[in-house]
């Protein structure tokens, strides 16, 4: 059932918005109003005349008159909410046609019933000591929405003491009931027999089947042979090859990362763009290649028309000295994917093994604080997902000191609605469109220290905190402190 919500609006300042002779006039200022929920606008005519409006993509209005010059226009927003196009039409005998468009935005795009989370991947399944349906429970309780699923893993279902390739299948239809009774979606991954692809390949809740991680240019004819054995018993399934970052140039086989991308990306005809990176150290620094390789990555997706899916540092990596986990650098790390505009962002891993000596999970299958970490931020993440799932990023800028290899925020990148901003520490600023809605996101590139950002509004907008409340933000220049590596969500459009 739609709400509504009558908001009055008085006729302070009036503006003409007409063709000819004829004039509708409306208060001047912006009007905003959220999925599901209605707002009144009063309207004036010079003389009197019949107005109506031509609605489009779900929204209504009711025209209510209130004598032959005035009345109001009840305009109600579909859930969920894509930008409005409503046109005002007026005749009035006598004079030409009047016209005009109400200016009218989408503050909230979508109620409780229809708003998307963010899409969270755990990368490394879980194990044999993890095989309970509390198990994959608790994976979606603590906000994960798809997980991995080892496509030869095998445990002795019959119950005979050997290992065959019928309870290889037996063990990934029992995984697959678990799965889906968590509400889970999955990836597949390492698959060898074909009686798994059969399993999947008509399951929508199966996003991608994995086939190698991090191969140089000279593996792209073996690449391409294992894609083209997928696609023989899957052929709707995208393929998945995660890439390396800037850290071995040997390793990839060139000398330029631009290059090896690109030329994985045509070689394999990759459907999805994934590499991973874990950028922050145990001393407190930033690899000073990540922002390179993430705009590298990002610009060739959009290039190609193909998802983007970045990994985070879910787990302790003491070997590569990486810094620990924590709230801060979660924040960093995913809210950087998003606004790099991640589809889906990869947690590495969510079982430990060797390399990763804590994680959420211990390679016994014991939780750990780190699950309870996640747990903490993916709901955070959840309350803002809505932005990412979906949406598409048109561009990234930075302000206050720009990393190599980007690009500094202009005025000429900014939109109408916002004159200018300013930041006292470097910011990466993403630019969002998702379902004709337009979001404008703003990360402290510092995990370590909180950031003051400086922003002129020139009409009516909304920012949306991490609680997912969205705050009126009217013309006028505002201050913000972001903390260490958090993120200012705008809503201009």
């Amino acid at each position: 059932m739609k709400r509504s919500l009558l908001l009055f609006v008085a006729l302070l300042a009036f503006t003409s918005l007409a063709f000819g002779q004829g004039r509708i006039q409306f208060d001047k200022q912006r009007y905003a109003v959220s999925a599901g929920e209605s707002i009144v606008i009063k309207y004036e005519l010079p003389k009197e005349g019949k107005v109506n409006v031509k609605t489009s993509g779900g929204w209504t209005a009711e025209v209510i008159p209130n004598g032959g010059r005035h009345g109001s226009i009840k305009v109600t927003a579909p859930d969920p909410a894509t930008a409005p196009d409503l046109k005002v039409f007026a005749v009035i005998p006598g004079e030409d046609d009047a016209f005009a468009r109400l200016n009218v935005m989408v503050k909230d795009p979508y109620t409780e019933a229809t708003r998307p989370k963010a899409n969270l991947q755990i990368w490394g399944g879980l194990s044999e000591f993890n095989t309970t349906q509390e198990d994959y429970d608790k994976a979606a309780d603590a906000g994960f929405t798809i997980i991995t699923l080892e496509g030869g893993e095998a445990m002795d279902m019959d119950g005979d003491g050997k290992i065959s390739d019928e309870d290889m299948l037996a063990t990934i239809r029992f995984k697959l009931d678990l799965i889906r009774n968590a509400g889970l979606k999955y990836t597949l991954h390492h698959p060898w027999h074909p009686g798994v692809l059969e399993m999947v390949k008509d399951d929508p809740n199966c996003l991608m089947v994995h086939i190698f991680d991090e191969p140089g240019l000279w593996q792209i004819p073996q690449l391409k042979e294992r894609k083209a054995w997928v696609k023989q018993y899957a052929p709707e399934k995208p393929v998945h090859i995660n890439l390396h970052p800037e850290a071995s140039i040997r390793a990839m086989g060139t000398d330029s990362y631009r290059n090896y991308i690109k030329s994985m990306v045509d070689g394999c005809d990759m459907e999805i763009l994934s590499y991973d990176q874990y950028p922050i150290m145990a001393d407190k620094t930033i690899m000073n290649y990540w922002y390179k390789c993430m705009e590298i990555n990002s610009n060739i997706a959009r290039e190609k028309g193909i998802p983007f899916w970045p990994f985070t540092a879910s787990c302790y990596m003491e070997d590569e000295h990486r810094y620990m986990p924590d709230m801060a650098n979660m924040r960093l790390q995913v809210y950087t994917d998003f606004a790099y505009g991640a589809e889906v962002v990869q947690y590495f891993v969510y079982r430990g093994y060797a390399v990763a000596t804590l994680a959420p999970i211990t390679s016994e299958g014991k939780y750990t604080k780190l699950y309870d970490l996640m747990k903490e931020f993916n709901a955070e993440m959840h309350k803002r997902g809505f932005v990412f799932n979906g949406g598409k990023v048109t561009k990234t800028r930075f302000t206050h000191l720009t990393p190599w290899n980007c690009l500094p925020l202009l005025a000429s990148d900014l939109p109408e609605e916002i004159a200018s901003i300013d930041s006292d520490r470097t910011a990466l600023v993403g630019f969002e469109e998702n379902n004709g809605n337009d979001y404008l996101v703003v990360v402290n590139s510092d995990c370590f220290s909180k950031c003051k950002v400086s922003v002129d509004f020139t009409q009516l907008c909304y920012t949306i905190d991490r609680t997912g409340a969205f705050t009126e933000q009217q013309p006028g220049k505002r201050d913000f402190v972001l903390d260490e590596g958090d993120m200012l969500v705008i809503k201009y459009r």
